[in-house]
């Protein structure tokens, strides 16, 4: 069963060298994946609660009962459907089923302490910082609309920000506003800063929400940024609870799931980039077939930007079409999505790299559902290439899950983190704390694991993440360390079924969980000299034929001065069909394949 993610406190920060000091601190931003996460059967779990005489209510998401763990309080435990997992927004308890069913069968509380822990410090580090904010209340009425004015909304209206207790910051102009769980506790807060950029704390698995509630409504409009949420609130609509995400559209945690619970209708309103996409994957995680969606087209991409082209916002919210479509379908249903997605080609097209923009020239973007693998020759640098590659994703929001089989977490995180910096971190290790807390807020997780393990150990833990953290990029390097496939091994089938089988499943994986994947694979013996082409990928045609993208690094040597260049080579490319070479120079310092024109 999934044990709770297990981040580490840092401590002894300066101590010895980096690499050890980042072990023996356990790096903040090693957010672990248990190696042993497993999936719930919801018909289990109904008849272990029919069995003990629990009466439940069967909803979208999760199971819903009269909590049992609380002390004299009339509040609802939900059950997820999909992992098991349990909370329950009066007593603030939380856990996995095995120990709720220890409770049900044993009828003791022993089993279960979980508190949620989050949402307790998102409460604490709300309370705290409270201190030295101000309410919108002790605002004059001038320095309010600098405030409206300055986060591009100067008509919204006080009893608006009233109503969500907001406060500012006075020095910065930055307003905060408390997100709460079901049982209206506070349970940590969104920022919103004067360029518009938003932040969330806690910075991960938040487990509340902006919410504007109407009495026994049935249907809610789910944005994911809180100037779309003040805009819908001023102008007002009917029959709809008006809701924002903790996260926006790159993660719903489980523990936010039964605030939807009561509704049969939720119009997704993301807008005009690759949350258009986002808002797909979200849906699956709700139950499609109670979700619609707002497409990306016109002037209706943004709900700030329909209001200010005055938009009509109620027929636009009224005419969004259902996500969910039956098994057969014609071209009038899928019209508006491709009509969207010429509409939006550059965005549709993918995330768009920073530090190698010839990357976006060639592949156009990162994008979701894809298979790429990567190869090149032993010690060119095919982890530290991906370890920057999949950085800069992260940083835009990408959230990323290693599998580093060969090379340990920490050492990982290390190259990650000195590419980050842009700088050797043994010689700055007064900055240390400095980069850490910022890498510490990218959505990066590793899996645990180390050396070879079992295929389906693997997909459980990869299948896990995706649902539970909503990953959208999964890194596994490399296919041979992870079967355990050495050189000795070259003589029998076995090690080529067993990579085929491999190569299957992660393709099944992506296409089925909308998830980009890329496989670190190390290419047959070749020609001294001779350049590697796709059918160099060991393991057989299987790999480059299911792969969407084959990217291969490419060494070059002047033999007149003993000088190696290396490439990035695109030989497949299955979204647009361009392909290409990019030159990968090299930063011992920075260990950065950056392209040296990029000004980050």
């Amino acid at each position: 069963m999934l044990k709770s993610l297990n981040r580490l406190k840092l401590f002894g920060r300066k101590a010895g060298r980096l690499e050890s000091g980042l072990a023996s601190a356990g790096f903040p931003v090693e957010k672990r994946l248990p190696t042993n996460p497993e999936f719930v059967s919801v018909s289990q779990v109904k008849q272990s609660l029919i069995k003990n005489r629990l009466t439940f209510d069967d909803g979208f998401t999760c199971l819903s009962l009269d909590c049992f763990l609380c002390a004299g309080k009339s509040s609802k435990l939900y059950i997820n459907k999909i992992t098991g997992f349990f909370i329950c927004h009066g007593c603030n308890k939380c856990g996995n089923w095995v120990d709720l069913e220890a409770v049900v069968r044993d009828k003791t509380e022993t089993f279960v302490q979980h508190i949620d822990n989050k949402s307790a410090a998102g409460l604490t580090k709300w309370l705290k910082i409270q201190k030295h904010l101000h309410h919108v209340s002790e605002l004059s009425e001038n320095r309010l609309e600098d405030v409206l004015r300055h986060i591009g909304l100067p008509n919204l209206s006080y009893e608006v920000l009233k109503e969500f207790e907001v406060h500012i910051d006075i020095k910065t102009g930055t307003l905060y506003f408390p997100l709460c769980n079901g049982g209206g506790q506070i349970t940590g807060y969104k920022t919103l800063h004067k360029n518009f950029k938003e932040e969330s704390y806690p910075s991960s698995d938040a487990s509340g929400i902006l919410h504007k509630k109407k009495n026994l409504c049935t249907s809610a409009v789910v944005v994911h940024s809180v100037r779309d949420f003040l805009g819908l609130c001023h102008v007002g609509i009917s029959n709809h609870d008006i809701i924002c995400l903790p996260h926006g559209q790159y993660s719903l945690p489980q523990s936010v799931l039964p605030l939807f619970e009561n509704y049969k209708k939720l119009i997704l309103w993301f807008g005009n980039d690759t949350s258009w996409d986002n808002a797909r994957q979200l849906a699956k995680k709700l139950s499609e077939q109670r979700c619609h969606l707002v497409r990306p087209i016109d002037d209706q991409k943004t709900v700030i930007e329909a209001i200010e082209k005055h938009k009509d916002i109620q027929k636009i919210i009224n005419t969004a079409q259902k996500i969910a479509h039956s098994s057969i379908t014609t071209f009038s249903s899928l019209r508006e999505d491709v009509f969207s997605e010429l509409y939006n080609a550059d965005k549709a097209s993918g995330v768009k790299w920073e530090r190698f923009p010839l990357l976006n020239k060639i592949l156009k973007g990162h994008r979701r559902g894809e298979l790429t693998i990567l190869t090149g020759p032993t010690g060119s640098g095919k982890t530290t290439f991906m370890s920057e590659y999949s950085l800069d994703l992260a940083m835009q929001k990408v959230t990323t899950l290693w599998g580093s089989f060969e090379i340990r977490n920490q050492r990982l995180a290390k190259t990650m983190l000195t590419q980050m910096a842009m700088a050797p971190l043994e010689d700055n290790v007064d900055s240390f704390d400095e980069w850490a807390d910022c890498f510490e807020q990218l959505p990066i997780y590793f899996m645990t694991f180390h050396g070879q393990q079992a295929l389906e150990t693997v997909m459980e833990t990869v299948k896990h993440a995706s649902y539970v953290h909503d990953v959208a990029h999964v890194i596994i390097d490399n296919v041979q360390f992870m079967l355990g496939l050495s050189s000795s091994e070259s003589g029998y089938l076995d090690r080529f079924y067993r990579q085929d089988v491999l190569i299957g499943s992660f393709r099944n994986f992506a296409t089925m969980h909308n998830c980009h994947v890329t496989l670190v694979i190390h290419p047959r013996k070749e020609k001294e000299g001779e350049p590697l082409t796709a059918m160099s990928i060991f393991g057989g045609a299987k790999a480059s034929q299911e792969a969407d993208n084959v990217l291969i690094i490419q060494n070059q040597t002047n033999m007149n001065v003993l000088k190696t260049k290396k490439f990035l080579q695109i030989s497949k490319n299955r979204f647009s069909g361009d392909l290409g070479m990019m030159p990968l120079d090299f930063s011992k310092e920075s260990l950065s394949f950056m392209t040296k024109s990029v000004k980050l």
